[in-house]
């Protein structure tokens, strides 16, 4: 029996699942963000011989950034997005990479980033800060692709997942108007970082993947992880039909969240300011 590097993942198919892993080759996915999160997400989504991954980050490594699995010492300076993309093409050259050093929420980039979100299959969320992800939920919504959000807590020791099917689950927006008891610190920017948490909720976004582009199992809801008590908490949403961004309803979502500045700009800004002190 000849092998591939797919060979055992394809033996799952031998327990009774009926899908074709071959299948994945037709798929583009996108990954917001190659910090904690992207950082295993793309990895591993090149791993299992995934088409096409199209990368966003518009930030460059740092040394504070050495904890990441794909980062090394010699990568400080340079693009995250395009040491990833490098990394990605050695892990497996069967998948095809493309990157984007932009901040999604450039105005300047907002008529591209609609072109590209409108191409890919799915998009995997690994964006740290609270505007960034409104943004894309809108987004997401908008152009009716298919997005997996996750996040990790300020302190890096819990976090949630939460696959979001435009029109047909719950999106962003409705965990805010519907009662459900989620942790105050959800999606907010992460003080501590912790690999291990990280590689976890990144897993099992690739999982939620998987499961959604291949046809198979159950998709979670909205999964909570918290690391402290080695618990994992399941919640049970709904969308809303009021929802401003995906209700029967909708408002002009296109203009609910719009660009003013881009994030670079603002920190480019905050420097200025700074050097000028």
């Amino acid at each position: 029996m000849t092998q591939t590097r797919y060979t055992r993942l394809k033996a799952i198919k031998d327990f009774g699942y009926d899908i074709d892993w071959d299948d994945l080759k037709q798929f583009h996915i996108g990954i917001i963000g190659v910090g904690g999160l992207g950082c295993v997400s793309s990895e591993m989504a090149a791993r299992c011989g995934v088409g096409k991954i199209t990368l966003f980050d518009f930030d460059t490594v740092e040394i504070v950034n050495l904890n990441r699995s794909m980062f090394k010492i010699e990568h400080i300076g340079q693009l995250k997005a395009r040491v990833a993309a490098i990394t990605l093409k050695e892990i497996n050259p069967d998948v095809k990479v493309q990157y984007y050093e932009k901040d999604i929420m450039d105005p300047s980039f907002e008529s591209a980033f609609e072109r590209e979100i409108e191409q890919i299959d799915i998009i995997l969320n690994g964006l740290d800060n609270i505007p960034a992800r409104e943004y894309l939920n809108v987004k997401c919504i908008l152009l009716n692709t298919p997005f997996i959000d996750a996040g990790a807590s300020r302190s890096g020791l819990s976090g949630y997942i939460h696959p979001i099917i435009p029109y047909k689950t719950a999106c962003a927006k409705c965990l805010s108007s519907i009662s459900i008891d989620v942790p105050d610190e959800r999606g907010e920017p992460c003080v501590a970082s912790l690999p291990s948490t990280m590689a976890i909720l990144a897993s099992i976004q690739i999982q939620e993947m998987l499961k959604y582009l291949l046809k198979f199992g159950q998709m979670i809801d909205y999964l909570m992880y918290d690391m402290v008590t080695g618990n994992f908490l399941s919640y049970k949403t709904k969308r809303d039909e009021n929802c401003l961004i995906c209700g029967k309803e909708p408002q002009n979502i296109n203009n609910y969240v719009r660009p003013k500045i881009s994030q670079k700009a603002l920190d480019d800004y905050i420097d200025n300011i700074k050097n000028e002190r």
